[in-house]
């Protein structure tokens, strides 16, 4: 939670103590010295480790901030149908050999709790370079996920470089762009990506001099860490796509069952 804070293409805070000053002049401050102390902006460290504390508290503990109140989860506790759409579209998620989603997506209950479709790994997917974005204008900038630039602790282990967190598909209908860089709009785009960015390469990624430079948000030493080797990721050049139209528009429509506030 402390990251954004201070990062200069998010909140851009130029510190610590420039946090705890606007924090002193929130309209909730006086509950922020209640729960935390009447001095406790004495040290602006404190203060700031204390906002990063009441974040982690309400993504955990806040019943609005995971309601599990999606149509399927009215479906999986025997409230709601599913259509036969949407059926289909759930059975491709979890097919391996298919959309294999469910491989780092679960989408099955898990010691009785609702599932929050991300298994919180780390994936490399080779997502095309997004070109709307300023800095890509500079053809040495690339942004490696875990490996930096702006996170320093694993700068070392190269083997990371591009990997990026498996996010929660819980709203994903309704939180677009997607993909670290926001290359896509559209989840049938994001599918459709999935499915064929290895059999269609030219759907995604530019021509070069040697030819469709896949991966082409990656410096090419990098391009090794892409996942190729789980399905959907595992067709060659001119193989038949795991998901054809048709399956993809039924993963789409399982995924807009995903989103709060359901009302039958």
């Amino acid at each position: 939670a402390a990251g954004p804070f201070l990062a200069p293409h998010e909140m851009a805070n130029d510190s610590k103590a420039k946090m705890a000053e606007k924090l002193e002049r929130a309209a909730y401050v006086s509950e922020f010295r209640r729960i935390f102390g009447a001095s406790i902006f004495s040290n602006p460290d404190d203060a700031f480790d204390r906002a990063t504390l009441a974040i982690a508290a309400f993504e955990k503990e806040a019943p609005e901030f995971h309601p599990f109140d999606s149509k399927y989860d009215a479906f999986l506790a025997g409230k709601a149908e599913l259509n036969a759409q949407e059926l289909r579209g759930l059975a491709l998620f979890n097919d391996p050999q298919k959309g294999n989603c469910a491989g780092c997506h679960p989408s099955t209950r898990a010691n009785g709790q609702a599932p929050l479709f991300t298994d919180f790994t780390y994936d490399n997917l080779g997502i095309p370079r997004n070109t709307a974005i300023a800095a890509t204008a500079d053809p040495a900038y690339f942004d490696l996920g875990l490996c930096g630039p702006d996170r320093k602790d694993l700068a070392d282990r190269t083997d990371l470089c591009g990997a990026f967190k498996v996010p929660s598909l819980r709203n994903v209908a309704i939180t677009a762009p997607y993909f670290h860089n926001g290359k896509f709009n559209s989840l049938r785009e994001v599918v459709s990506f999935y499915v064929r960015r290895d059999t269609n390469p030219e759907e995604w990624y530019p021509s070069g001099m040697n030819g469709i430079e896949k991966f082409n948000d990656l410096p090419p030493e990098y391009r090794k860490n892409v996942n190729t080797s789980e399905a959907p990721y595992n067709r060659k050049l001119g193989d038949k796509p795991a998901l054809d139209s048709d399956e993809i528009d039924a993963v789409v429509a399982f995924l807009n069952t995903l989103t709060d506030g359901y009302q039958p």
